[in-house]
């Protein structure tokens, strides 16, 4: 008896906000212009992907340089991968930011606030005159607008999480106000 061909199957992987897929070749395709599981081949998936991005204008922006976080903003290393500064009229700016073990931000506040999404490793997060807070993968904090905080890694781990903020229709950078560095009083205060 022979066996019947065996075939990989890899499913999509849905993107956070669930409106497009990944192909196997990475490129992205509206969900609903994606194929049923085993109608296309990667190539057909491919091609439907590039002829669909042609008609919706979507546009694969091309991976900016690692940035390493500024001495005046950040204590220890830290790594910024910049994702998007929308074009108005979005206003949304998203980074993947990398602290490696005991780093973190200074005091700093947002115009409209701040949401952090931990990816890995495990980091610290505290708003002015509250406790430090452990934050862990898969765990989201909501900063409102206005209020001073930091974040960053513990003392033992890396810790990555992607940043999301709202800019306020300037490009100087004025959604964001720096104040002083974090403190070693303030930031094992957890102990």
């Amino acid at each position: 008896m022979s066996a019947a061909p065996r075939t990989t199957w890899r499913p999509a992987r849905r993107t956070a906000i669930g409106a497009a897929i990944l192909g196997s070749a990475g490129a992205l395709i509206p969900a609903a212009l994606a194929p049923a599981h085993g109608s296309t081949t990667s190539s057909d998936r491919a091609t439907t992907a590039s002829t669909s991005a042609k008609r919706s204008g979507t546009t694969i922006m091309e991976k900016p340089p690692t940035e390493k976080g500024a001495a005046e903003w950040f204590t220890g290393d830290v790594y910024i991968d910049h994702i998007v500064t929308g074009e108005e009229p979005s206003r949304l700016r998203a980074a993947s930011v990398h602290f490696t073990p005991g780093a973190r931000t200074a005091w700093h506040r947002h115009a409209v606030g701040q949401t952090l999404h931990v990816t890995e490793g495990v980091g610290l997060v505290q708003g002015r005159g509250g406790k430090v807070q452990v934050i862990h993968p898969g765990e989201t904090v909501r900063i409102p607008a206005g209020e001073w905080h930091w974040h960053g890694a513990t003392p033992e781990d890396f810790m990555t999480h992607l940043a999301m903020w709202e800019g306020i229709g300037t490009s100087d950078g004025s959604e964001t106000e720096w104040g002083d560095h974090v403190t070693d009083a303030e930031y094992n205060s957890r102990k």
